[in-house]
């Protein structure tokens, strides 16, 4: 099947280099047929790369060691569902599941132009397959990019999923967030078609908008589900770090809201040409950046790849299509000259400007944080983003709470008593109640509160958030009326509905600033988080099973909280996938400890945190080599706060000695088989005394978080569906 993979790629190659230069050929000598070839040749390829990406599949399922991807990332322990989503969790299988988005969204967009006659149609084609086609040379000339790489001679065993990648989250987060970042290259493609026909009238706004919407939604829901995955999963009680591939998500989403927002102006005011065509160019660059930041091996990050032959030929391509493109902007600078001048900066177009200016500085400090390592020597961390971030973030909210209140053309002064002072008014007691709040139920440590900037951040973002929903309820409020006084048969339920779907640009877009309005009040609760370690002293209990049992009577105390430690198991997790007995393969070694928490006398709950080491195989023998960590916290969440733990390391009680290797004696323990006698003699093998080290968390209004993030996936899918306003179809839409 690995042959059969290879010729399927090259096939592809072959495919997209025969319809570029028919269409090159077509747009030269204004061929028709010559046009029409290429696309039809353009549409043939998805068959093509969805026939490679069910062969790959295939041998992932088989679990087929002759081929090196499945060896590398995939093992016949592993159940049939993480078989099947290994295929994105290595460079060359993401790179195909790249390839295959690329190519569905390129049907789907050639079949809705096929009755288009324009002369920038045949632009976008060659700008897809010319995409198309790198990633098919790169599969076909770059080992690093190739699944279909033989194993010879075949492995006597698959080394398995990535562990940390064995979670829900991350099942549905990569081709989410790769939907969202391939996506982009559609209203790419269109504007720049545009841009390069010199057909520059404003119908191609609306072929874009739409897309434009859907990858926008996309990359944010990625990162929201990698914001769940990263608290649930890593154990560090946070769900966002800054790292370097968290980082590449939010550079294009930045940009894309960017463009999604000066869209409006473009289309409303005849502003803004020149400048939307360099966003959206930046928007697709910065997703290639992205997808180059995670497999080139340049940075490393904790779901990046390792160093890639394919990072040359990557960002080659990135600089050189960038400088194309902008040249070509550049050069049509006269017919993208506005029809209007800014009147005033406080006016709604205004504040659509200075919403795009604060996006795109924060997608640069973002790209100089990033590449800290190799222009600086040294990585940039939290804190420094942290440091811009906050108040650009606060300022970004304010933004977003104000543009719908102000008014085209007129600036702030004009309107602040009719649409600005009540929000404004709530706002203020909105962040004075936020302060009563917290004071009085928020956790507190041991000592004052010591980050007072922190705090005063914290109490901005809830007054502005709270600013923000009481100028959209106003809105709402206002837009109700309006609709009842003219149909005055309708409920105001009714009255409501109805205005929502008839103006869903507007009203829905309110119900997104919503969603995210909650999302930055839960961040805003990160000021008042509270991180300590506690360590609990355990005693080894006699032998009653096959499990390893310790047993502590040791509490503490944090905050108002009070935490009983119980027993900490060493016991086995089968992980098999397809049945069988427990071997050295399939046997995860757990451990497992047990607290109870307590509110005065009133236990609130019991949690179970764990510690998993997931067997390393050879390869080549089929060996056991060694254990991979991972942690399993235990969160018990709130309404005001989340108390989350984490087991950590486990140490011998006199806190000198080497700590033991807990998980390989188990291992012996469990496997060797022999008399009560032999058993009893590895049993007598383990510390009779250890001290385990729990870390605690409670962070507070983190349900806020993803609250809002339900509400923004479920907007965003009621704003892409098709229902609701009805526009007139226009030939060739794309959107």
């Amino acid at each position: 099947m690995n042959n059969l993979g290879t010729i399927l790629l090259s096939a592809s190659l072959a495919i997209l280099l025969f319809s570029a230069f028919q269409t090159i050929y077509g747009i030269i000598s204004k061929e028709r047929k010559a046009v029409e070839l290429g696309r039809l040749a353009l549409m043939t390829n998805p068959f093509v790369i969805i026939l490679t990406f069910i062969v790959l599949l295939t041998q992932l399922v088989r679990s087929d060691y002759s081929n090196y991807y499945v060896v590398m990332h995939s093992s016949e322990h592993l159940p049939l569902f993480y078989k099947m989503t290994s295929i994105w969790s290595g460079s060359s299988g993401s790179l195909l599941f790249w390839n295959l988005i690329l190519n569905v969204f390129t049907f789907i967009v050639l079949w809705q132009t096929r009755k288009s006659i324009e002369d920038r149609i045949p632009v976008m084609n060659l700008i897809l397959a010319v995409l198309s086609g790198f990633f098919s040379f790169l599969a076909v000339f770059y080992g690093d990019a190739q699944p279909f790489r033989e194993f010879v001679p075949e492995a006597a065993a698959g080394r398995g999923l990535n562990p940390l990648l064995q979670h829900w989250a991350m099942i549905i987060h990569p081709p989410i967030l790769y939907i969202g970042y391939v996506s982009i290259s559609i209203p790419f493609a269109i504007a720049m078609s545009a841009l390069v026909s010199g057909q520059l009238s404003e119908d191609w706004m609306k072929f874009i908008r739409k897309w434009t919407l859907f990858s926008w939604f996309f990359l944010g829901t990625g990162i929201l589900l990698g914001s769940k995955w990263a608290y649930e999963e890593l154990g560090w009680g946070g769900y966002w770090a800054w790292d370097p591939v968290e980082n590449a998500s939010l550079m294009p989403w930045l940009l894309t809201s960017a463009f999604v927002h000066s869209v409006v102006i473009q289309e409303r005011r005849g502003m803004l040409k020149f400048w939307n065509m360099l966003l959206v160019i930046l928007a697709f660059h910065f997703s290639l950046l992205g997808t180059w930041i995670t497999r080139s091996g340049v940075l490393e990050g904790p779901h990046s790849f390792s160093k890639s032959t394919i990072g040359t030929p990557f960002i080659v391509y990135i600089i050189a299509s960038f400088l194309f493109f902008t040249g070509f902007v550049i050069y049509r600078r006269k017919n993208l000259t506005p029809e209007r001048n800014l009147e005033a900066i406080t006016s709604k177009e205004g504040s659509f400007l200075l919403n795009n200016f604060l996006l795109v500085l924060s997608t640069a400090a973002i790209l100089l944080g990033v590449f800290s390592p190799l222009l600086y020597g040294k990585e940039f961390k939290a804190p420094w983003f942290n440091s811009w971030g906050v108040p650009a973030g606060i300022f970004l909210l304010l933004l977003m709470g104000s543009a719908p209140l102000l008014a085209w053309r007129k600036g702030a002064g004009a309107v602040f008593l009719s649409t600005l002072l009540k929000p404004f008014l709530f706002g203020i007691l909105g962040g004075g109640l936020y302060i009563l709040f917290y004071s009085q139920n928020f956790t507190k440590p041991d000592t004052k509160y010591g980050d007072v900037l922190a705090e005063v951040y914290s109490v901005l973002t809830v007054g502005i958030g709270v600013f923000t929903i009481a100028g959209i309820i106003q809105e709402y409020y206002r837009g109700i009326k309006a609709r009842r006084d003219e149909h005055k048969d309708e409920s105001l339920l009714r009255a409501g509905v109805n205005l929502l779907l008839k103006n869903k640009r507007r009203y829905g877009g309110y119900l997104v600033h919503f969603s995210l309005v909650l999302i930055f009040i839960g961040y805003a609760g990160n000021a008042f988080k509270i991180n300590t370690s506690v360590r609990f002293f355990y005693e080894l209990q006699p032998p009653t099973s096959e499990e390893i049992v310790y047993q502590s009577i040791d509490k503490a105390m944090i905050g108002g909280y009070q935490i009983e430690a119980n027993t900490l198991k060493l016991k086995p997790v089968l992980i098999s996938g397809l049945g069988g007995e427990p071997n050295i393969q399939n046997v995860i070694v757990s451990q497992e400890a047990n607290y109870g928490i307590y509110r005065g006398l009133e236990k609130i709950a019991s949690l179970d945190t764990e510690r998993r080491f997931y067997p390393q195989i050879s390869h080549l023998t089929g060996d056991f080599e060694t254990h991979i960590p991972t942690s399993e916290p235990a969160i018990h969440s709130m309404a005001k706060e989340d108390f989350y733990i984490q087991l950590g390391a486990i140490e011998t009680s006199d806190l000198k000695s080497e700590n033991p290797d807990l998980p390989l004696m188990f291992m012996q323990y469990y496997f060797t088989p022999g008399s009560e006698t032999d058993k009893l003699k590895l049993f007598l093998n383990f510390p009779r005394q250890i001290v385990a080290n729990l870390e605690v968390w409670i962070n507070p209004l983190v349900k806020l978080i993803w609250v809002g993030s339900l509400l923004y996936f479920m907007t965003g899918i009621f704003l892409l569906l098709p229902i609701g306003e009805r526009t007139k179809q226009t030939k060739g839409n794309v959107a």
